[in-house]
């Protein structure tokens, strides 16, 4: 018998609690480098830097979108609101990736005019490649970081993809500083951000895709429904399913209803528990199901 592994939530509270202060200690340590690249591209006349100083401003705007959501994925039911505001965590995710794309196309679009428009004065490549080094230590702390619980949410994996991504945009930059010192060809650094704009494109493809199936109430990736139709039945008195509906109440939360078709000489009251605990396993937190005894 196959062994198949579920991703499976201890409760959004736990999980949120224990992101909290990963996120507030990223976002302070990114505004601080932000700080002092733009000190360092003002002083150096390195444009450069301070046009990655904005980018960066984008992480923490959307770090602390991030942020909102795990408070949003825990609010309760209210009237006229029978999950709470856990889907607007949802839809955050989704506006995340579409902002990472954003940024990766502005990049390739301001890079190919550098190449085709060269000209200007060359900017202080010492002074990139101190400041990128830097900005490459503060981005493997925060990938780090996001490391730890990346696996449990949707938003923490595009985080983590994106904050990743980063750091390799500072092993180019100090690349791409020491060879505008010592040789001044400066086209070399719109090349290598196309190069990296292209790959952050690559890495967050899966997360745009988990997060407009989530958005629009597809079965979310963590759930193999052929699976757990396949298990539920193989309950003793389950004839079949109906009415089979998976969706995502927030990115760490999913809910399943569904009508359980069972034999006549079936006991509902000993089975429900029993699918109840299964569906439990296969990753969905929230179940509802309905009883109809099979002709």
């Amino acid at each position: 018998m196959a062994h198949t592994h579920h991703h499976h939530h201890h409760g959004a509270e736990k999980i949120s609690s224990d992101l909290k202060s990963i996120y507030i200690i990223a976002i302070i340590l990114i505004a601080a480098y932000i700080a002092f690249e733009a000190w360092m591209g003002f002083r150096h006349n390195a444009l450069t830097l301070v046009s990655d100083a904005g980018h960066k401003l984008i992480d923490v705007f959307s770090l602390s979108l991030t942020l909102i959501t795990f408070w949003l994925s825990t609010s309760k039911a209210r009237k006229n609101y029978s999950w709470g505001f856990r889907k607007l965590s949802v839809i955050i995710s989704l506006f995340n990736a579409v902002l990472v794309v954003a940024v990766a196309g502005t990049i390739i679009w301001e890079s190919v005019e550098r190449i085709l428009e060269p000209g200007g004065p060359a900017p202080d490549g010492g002074a990139i490649s101190i400041t990128a080094a830097v900005g490459f230590a503060v981005n493997c702390i925060v990938a780090f970081l996001l490391s730890i619980k990346r696996k449990h949410d949707v938003n923490t994996m595009g985080q983590f993809i994106h904050t990743l991504t980063d750091a390799l945009v500072y092993v180019g930059m100090v690349i791409s500083g020491f060879i505008i010192k010592w040789t001044g060809i400066a086209v070399i650094d719109p090349v290598i951000s196309i190069l990296i704009a292209l790959f952050v494109l690559f890495n967050i493809w899966n997360v745009l895709k988990e997060s407009f199936r989530m958005s629009i109430d597809g079965v979310p990736s963590n759930v193999h429904q052929d699976e757990l139709v396949k298990h539920i039945c193989s309950v003793p008195g389950v004839k079949g399913i109906e009415n089979l509906h998976i969706w995502s109440v927030s990115t760490i939360e999913s809910a399943m209803s569904a009508t359980i078709l069972l034999n006549s000489k079936s006991e509902p009251a000993v089975l429900v528990p029993t699918i109840k605990a299964l569906v439990k396993e296969c990753g969905i937190d929230n179940s509802t199901i309905e009883i109809k005894v099979a002709d």
